[in-house]
Order: structure tokens, then C-alpha cells, then sequence
């Protein structure tokens, strides 16, 4: 969407840290500390004037501090050192805390804490616009995918379909659900669950493909015949494919995916580099292409529609296939990873995954990060793009984000930033503004595609 500037109160969004701080914690604190900030959406024109205002919602005694982030929260010794904490004093009346004019593109996030297990945040941008992702696309950028496919399918894939039982008694009478398990070369296979309207025409149906979040063992990693019903039902049906990033069996005792995330797949997303054949996303995103390949031979599809949908570390696989594959066209990319690597070259927090930053200007990291970037992989596609920011994500950088949208080559594309965004979502006090605002936006994005 077009980013408005108009001048209203808008009202600040805390961050749940996951690695570092109990949720009720942090919603004790918003409830106590009120952020607000003159600008709707949280996006400024450069030489507006920022103005964020403190005050509490009822009596505290611990002493709050105010930190500003420039660029990001997280540093991995490339950039800067950490901001210093400036002394706050607060009370119920609204108090100016921070006022500044810029006139640059810049990306910032404020956090008024009262010690490091909890806080309140706002973040605000100016001139996202004219942010450009810290990497160049690389002169034999798609001649090195374009081999790794011709490789990969050298191999003729062996597909299993298992029949999978659908709960719901009127979901099972419209649909038939499978799990799959394509083969690969090298690597684990594809694996994940296919559902399809039943006795649907040849040539009738539109694709949707979902890709998943970063983690092995947790709920959001794992695909679900639920999840591929539900995407099944976009539209006026379509065929859908939801696919696990690992490759791994679904289904097996929760011990499983424990052993596998302390064990063979502990530290996947930050192992050291060594080159692109060991890098651990190539074969993620080569799974992407066996499994577009399987699901546009099916005979149902109509050969003109593929949707592919990801969140986090899915929206960098979402953004990765559109630039492989010219089949897809729609993407639905929400807080994506893997997405501006070299965020750091442009003085602002890398993508995650972040720890990789430090290798960003090394002839090693630029001989391997720019090709799994998917602010590169999205100026490969003609897809219309639908895209999703958060203002105080400190996993996925709105900056790069941004940047990413900048310079995609898509002729229909859209962006929603939300200064109530952290990566994993909204607070409570904002879901139903989200839900009515960018998330029917996004739901309808998919609808009017798939219908």
C-alpha cells in the first residue's frame, strides 16, 4: 500500500524477546508504560519532525531508561556498540522523550525498560523508501541456481502419497489430503501434506504453496494437514502444498524433533561458512523447486496461478522460489528472513540470520551470502508481492525488509509496515487492528488471486 504520513497518535507495541524475557513481564510493563508517537504507521518524510511521548498508566517504582537503536538491536561487533540507557522520569501526564528531525533514510527503534527482562517499544522510519539492500546481485548469480536445478533434476523423484484422514466431517466430504515425500538427490526429501478439492476438473485449480518460520522442534516449524485444509479453501479451492523446511518426517513423538534440534540440526542457521554447496538454505531452497515441479505436473492445476505464502525464515524461502521459479506468481512475504544479508554494508542490522553479519564484507561471506539473499531473489520475479514489516522487529530488520520491496521488480507489489509489529506478532491490545487492517489485507490478497 501506498505509506501514508499523516500526523495522528498512534500507540506503541511491545516486544516479546523470546530468548530473553518472560511474556507476562513484558505485558505488566506495556500496561504500565505508554508510548505514542505522531505518525499512524509509524513512517516518516525525511525533515518531518519525530516526536514520541512517555507516560504511565498508573504508579511504578522501578527507575525506567530510554535506549535508541539506529540501525537495529542486535550487534554482532560490526557495527556499533550497544546505545547508552538514558535515565526517564515518567508520570501519568503524556512527557515528550525523544523529538528529531532527520534527513536521511533511517530505521529506529526506542525501548523504555526497567531492567533487562522487560520493556516497551516504538519504532519509527523515515524515507524507507529509498533504502537499497547492502549486497549487488552477484554477475553469476542466477547462472549458479539455474546449474543447481539442472542437477537436481537429473535425478527423476520418487513420490509417495500417503491418504491422511480430515477431522472435520464437511472439510472431508470437499477435500482428500495426503502426506508426501518427494525424493532428492542429496539431502532429505520433500515432506509435508497435499490437499486438493475432490474430483476437481483437469486444468481448474490455482496452487498454494506454504513454506515455514526458523526452528526445528516448535509447532510453527511443522506442516499440518489442518493448515493445508485451510489454505485449501482460498479461493474458490485450490490445490495446496505445505511443505517442512528440514525435510524431516511429520508426525513422529515430540522426542524427536528435540534430539534433532539439539543434535544434527543444533545451530543450522548460524553454522560457519565454508561455501555455497554446504550452506544449509541451498538444499532448503532447492526442496522448494522439487516441490513446485511435483505439484504443477498435477493435472488439476490450471497452469497459470501459484501462490507461495512464508512468514520469517518462510517469506525468505517464499521470496527464493519466485526468483527460481516463473510459475509463482504471487507472494506473500511477512517479516521476511533471509532477506537483505548484507544489511550491515548499508550500516543497519543484517537479516537473519544476523550472526552471519559479521562475515558480510569478508571475500568468504561475499562469495556465499548474496546468493541465498532473497532481497537479490525478488529482482528475478514478475510475481505480484504482497509484503509485511514490523517497526520494532528485531529478528527481521524493517529496513531490510524495505529494502528488499525497493528494488523488487515485481509491477504489482504492495507493503504494510506496523509500528505494532515485533517478529512473532501483535500484542493482545493490537490483534483485532491487525486482523481488520493487514490482516484481511493479506487474506484478501490471497483470495483475489486464487478465485
Amino acid at each position: 500500500m501506498t505509506m501514508k504520513r499523516n500526523v495522528i497518535f498512534g500507540t506503541c507495541c511491545i516486544l516479546f524477546a523470546l530468548a530473553f524475557s518472560p511474556l507476562h513481564a513484558q505485558r505488566a510493563l506495556l500496561e504500565q508504560v505508554r508510548l505514542t508517537i505522531n505518525s499512524r504507521d509509524g513512517v516518516f518524510a525525511k525533515g518531518d519532525t519525530i516526536k514520541i511521548y512517555g507516560q504511565l498508566t498508573e504508579q511504578f517504582s522501578k527507575p525506567l531508561a530510554m535506549s535508541i537503536y539506529d540501525g537495529g538491536t542486535r550487534y554482532y561487533g560490526t557495527r556499533k556498540e550497544s546505545p547508552v540507557r538514558i535515565p526517564l522520569d515518567l508520570t501519568t501526564e503524556p512527557k515528550l522523550i525523544f523529538s528529531a528531525v532527520y534527513q536521511q533514510p533511517k530505521a529506529i527503534m526506542l525501548s523504555v525498560a526497567a531492567d533487562e527482562k522487560s520493556s516497551s517499544m516504538i519504532g519509527f522510519m523515515v524515507a524507507p523508501e529509498e533504502m537499497r539492500p547492502g549486497y549487488e546481485i552477484p554477475a553469476d548469480f542466477m547462472a549458479y541456481w539455474d546449474n543447481q536445478k539442472a542437477e537436481l533434476r537429473k535425478s527423476k523423484p520418487e513420490v509417495t502419497l500417503k491418504k491422511m484422514k480430515i477431522n472435520d466431517k464437511e472439510d472431508a466430504k470437499r477435500f482428500e489430503a495426503y502426506g508426501i515425500e518427494i525424493s532428492m538427490p542429496e539431502g532429505n526429501p520433500v515432506r509435508g501434506f497435499l490437499v486438493k478439492p475432490r474430483k476437481a476438473a483437469k486444468g481448474s485449480l490455482p496452487i498454494f504453496l506454504n513454506v515455514h518460520s526458523a526452528g526445528v522442534s516448535g509447532y510453527w516449524c511443522h506442516a499440518s494437514v489442518e493448515d493445508a485444509v485451510r489454505y485449501a479453501k482460498s479461493g474458490n479451492g485450490c490445490i495446496a502444498i505445505d511443505i517442512n523446511a528440514h525435510g524431516y518426517p511429520e508426525g513422529l513423538p515430540k522426542e524427536y524433533y528435540v534430539d534433532l534440534e539439539q543434535n544434527e540440526l543444533k545451530d543450522y542457521s548460524s553454522r560457519p561458512l565454508v561455501d555455497k554447496e554446504s550452506f544449509y538454505f541451498r538444499l532448503m531452497f532447492l526442496r522448494e523447486v522439487r516441490a513446485m515441479d511435483y505439484v504443477c505436473s498435477l493435472p488439476e492445476w490450471d497452469g497459470r496461478r501459484v501462490l507461495v505464502q512464508g512468514e520469517s525464515q518462510g517469506g525468505g524461502q517464499a521470496e527464493a522460489i519466485a526468483g527460481l521459479d516463473s510459475r509463482i506468481t504471487a507472494v506473500v512475504a511477512n517479516v521476511p528472513a533471509l532477506t537483505d544479508l548484507g544489511g550491515f554494508l548499508d550500516n543497519r542490522q543484517s537479516g537473519w540470520p544476523a550472526p552471519y553479519e559479521k562475515d558480510a564484507a569478508t571475500e568468504l561471506g561475499k562469495s556465499i551470502l548474496p546468493y541465498f539473499d532473497g532481497a537479490l531473489f525478488l529482482q528475478f520475479t514478475k510475481a505480484k508481492l504482497f509484503m509485511v514489516s514490523g517497526m520494532i522487529d528485531e529478528t527481521c530488520h524493517p529496513g531490510g525488509v524495505h529494502a528488499a520491496y525497493n528494488v523488487s521488480t515485481s509491477p504489482d507489489k504492495q507493503i504494510h509496515p506496523y509500528p505494532y509489529r515485533w517478529h512473532s506478532g501483535t500484542n493482545k491490545p493490537f490483534d483485532k487492528e491487525w486482523n481488520e487492517t493487514i490482516g484481511k489485507a493479506r487474506q484478501n490478497f490471497i483470495n483475489d488471486h486464487l478465485k
